[in-house]
C-alpha cells in the first residue's frame, strides 16, 4: 500500500471540517495526531487540490510542526522540513512528499519529476531537520536560511519592506518578509484557499517575540495585506493551546489531546495586530483566548543600572505588589505580580491591615538590583514592609523579608512618543479582593490602584485583562461608587501624580 495511504489510513477517527472557500474547500481534522501511543510519526492531510498538511508527531518531537506543501503545474513548494526526530525513531518526510508529488503528477498525466522548493518560514532547528533528505533529490533546490539568501531567492530586495510573488505554475503565492520572531521570517499566501502561512509569528500558542520593533512593523504589514487580499484562514507552525480559551500547554508537553484547531480565522488578522500595537514594551506573557505573547529580550536591551525598586502592597488573601514608578530610567516599568511573604511576616500583615483598614502599605528592597534581571517567576528578593509609603514617614512592620515573585500580571517599560490615556486600566486579583490598576504610558500621568466589588463577575475582569472606561476625566482618576463596566470602586488605596510629572 502506498506511504501515503497508510499515514492517510493512520489518523486519528475524525470527521472533517469543511471551511468552504470561492472555488476551493479546505479540509481539516478534528484532530490531529498529538502525541498519543501508538500514532505515527507524521500524519499527511490533503486539505485542497495541491495543498497537503504535514504534522509532525509530538511523540516524535514535542515542537510537533506543521509543514505545508503546495504544487503546482511547474513545481512544488515545501515550508519547512520538520524538527529532528526522538532517538531511535524516523520521519518519513522524503517518501511522504515524493509520493504525494508522484500522485500529483500522475493525474496530470506528466511523467518527468516535478521540480520542487524547500523553504522554511524561518530559520529555527526545528522547522529544517529535514533539508538533508532533499539535497539529493533531482531537480530540487534547499533555500538557505540566512536573510540575505532567503531575500535573493524570493527577489525581496527592500526587505523587510515589499512582497514578491512565487509561482508554482497556474498557482503564483505571494512572499512576504516577517521578521520579529526570527530575523529571516516570512509569510506565504496562497491566494486559491486564501490561506496566510504564518509560520511562528501568528498560531495558537505561544507567540514569542524576540525583536519588538520588527514584529510590530511585521504585524503592521501583515494587516494591511490582508486588507488587499482576502485571507480565509491564518496557518501557523505549532499547536501549543488547548481546545479552552486562553489555557496553552505547559512548554515541552508530549501529549495535547484536546488541542485548539489549527486555523484561525482571517479575521483575526487587524485585532492581532492592535494587540500587538497595545503591548507596550512588554516583559510579562500577555494571554489571550486564541494565542499568548511572550518577550525574548535582546542581548543589552533592559540593562539599567541596579537601583531600589519601591512597591505598593495591594491584597490580603492573595498579596500583589504593584511597583511605584517613575518616568526616568531606571524606574520607568509598570510592573504588577503576585507575591509571597514568609508565613509569620505574612500573619503580622493581615492583623495590621485589619487593624488600619483605611492606610495602604509599601515594601521597599533592602538591596539594590536591575528590575527586568529580578522580577521572574520563582525568584525572590529581601526587603522591608511599611504601614504607609516608606519614603513619607510610613512605620515598618516587617523587616529583611524573603520576598517571593509569583505570577507576573503585567510589566511594561514606558516608552517615547507615547500619551496618557485616561481610560486605560489593568484587572488584577480575585475572588472577593479585586483591584483596578491604571495604565501609565508617559509623563504627566496618574498611577492609582483601586479596589472594586468583589462580586463583579465577567471575562473583562479577568486578571491582566485591559479594560476601558468611557467619559473619564482628566488623568482618568476614580473616586469610590464609580464604575469601569460591571465593576464598582469599593476603596482607592492609592493614587499618585507628582513621581510621574514631567
Amino acid at each position: 500500500m502506498p506511504l501515503s495511504h497508510l499515514l492517510l489510513r493512520a489518523l486519528l477517527p475524525a470527521a472533517l471540517l469543511c471551511a468552504a472557500l470561492p472555488g476551493r474547500a479546505l479540509e481539516l481534522p478534528r484532530r490531529w495526531i498529538h502525541g498519543a501511543a501508538g500514532e505515527p510519526a507524521l500524519q499527511v492531510q490533503a486539505a485542497a487540490p495541491g495543498l497537503w498538511i504535514l504534522r509532525q508527531s509530538k511523540a516524535s518531537n514535542f515542537e510537533a510542526p506543521f509543514l505545508y506543501l503546495l504544487a503546482g503545474e511547474d513545481r512544488a513548494l515545501l515550508l519547512d522540513s520538520g524538527a529532528e526526530p526522538a532517538v531511535g525513531t524516523a520521519l518519513p518526510l522524503r517518501a511522504a512528499v515524493d509520493e504525494l508529488l508522484a500522485q500529483w503528477q500522475r493525474e496530470r498525466g506528466r511523467s518527468e519529476l516535478l521540480p520542487l522548493v524547500v523553504a522554511h518560514t524561518h530559520s529555527h532547528r526545528d522547522h529544517m531537520y529535514g533539508d538533508a533528505v532533499f539535497r539529493d533529490r533531482p531537480h530540487t533546490q534547499v533555500v538557505g536560511r540566512p536573510v540575505q539568501e532567503v531575500a535573493a531567492f524570493f527577489g525581496l530586495a527592500r526587505w523587510p519592506e515589499g512582497e514578491a510573488g512565487f509561482d508554482l505554475g497556474s498557482r503564483e503565492l505571494r512572499v512576504l518578509p516577517l521578521p520579529g520572531h526570527d530575523p529571516a521570517h516570512i509569510a506565504v499566501y496562497d491566494p486559491l484557499t486564501r490561506s496566510l502561512f504564518s509560520g511562528d509569528s501568528l498560531y495558537p500558542g505561544l507567540l514569542t517575540v524576540r525583536d519588538l520593533r520588527a514584529y510590530r512593523a511585521s504585524a503592521a504589514r501583515l494587516a494591511a495585506f490582508a486588507r488587499r487580499r482576502p485571507v480565509t484562514q491564518v496557518l501557523g507552525a505549532h499547536i501549543e493551546m488547548s481546545a479552552r480559551p486562553g489555557e496553552l500547554y505547559p512548554l515541552g508537553s508530549t501529549v495535547q489531546p484536546d488541542e485548539h484547531g489549527l486555523a484561525l480565522d482571517g479575521a483575526i488578522l487587524p485585532r492581532w495586530r492592535a494587540e500587538v500595537e497595545a503591548l507596550g514594551d512588554f516583559l510579562h506573557q500577555d494571554t489571550h483566548p486564541h494565542y499568548a505573547f511572550a518577550r525574548v529580550p535582546q542581548t543589552g536591551e533592559f540593562a539599567d543600572p541596579p537601583n531600589t525598586h519601591g512597591m505598593l502592597v495591594a491584597g490580603v488573601d492573595t498579596v500583589y505588589l504593584s511597583h511605584l514608578p517613575m518616568p526616568h530610567s531606571p524606574h520607568d516599568y509598570q510592573l504588577i505580580f503576585q507575591a509571597q511573604l514568609p508565613a509569620q511576616a505574612l500573619t503580622r500583615y493581615r492583623e495590621d491591615a485589619a487593624g488600619h483598614p483605611q492606610h495602604y502599605y509599601t515594601l521597599v528592597p533592602s538591596e539594590r538590583w536591575v528590575l527586568p534581571d529580578t522580577i521572574k517567576p520563582g525568584a525572590s528578593f529581601r526587603a522591608d514592609l511599611y504601614r504607609g509609603h516608606f519614603e513619607r514617614g510610613g512605620t515598618p512592620i516587617a523587616r529583611d523579608l524573603q520576598v517571593g515573585v509569583g505570577r507576573i500580571v503585567h510589566f511594561r517599560r514606558f516608552e517615547p512618543g507615547r500619551k496618557p490615556d485616561a481610560a486605560a486600566w489593568i484587572a488584577f486579583g480575585g475572588g472577593r479582593e479585586r483591584f483596578l490598576a491604571h495604565r501609565i504610558e508617559a509623563a504627566p500621568d496618574m498611577d492609582q490602584i483601586v479596589r472594586i466589588d468583589g462580586s463583579a463577575t465577567g471575562a473583562a475582569l479577568d486578571e491582566g485583562r485591559p479594560l476601558r472606561r468611557p467619559w473619564a476625566r482628566g488623568l482618568g482618576e476614580l473616586r469610590v461608587g464609580d464604575r469601569v463596566g460591571r465593576a464598582r470602586v469599593e476603596r482607592v488605596l492609592y493614587t499618585e501624580y507628582g513621581d510621574l510629572a514631567r
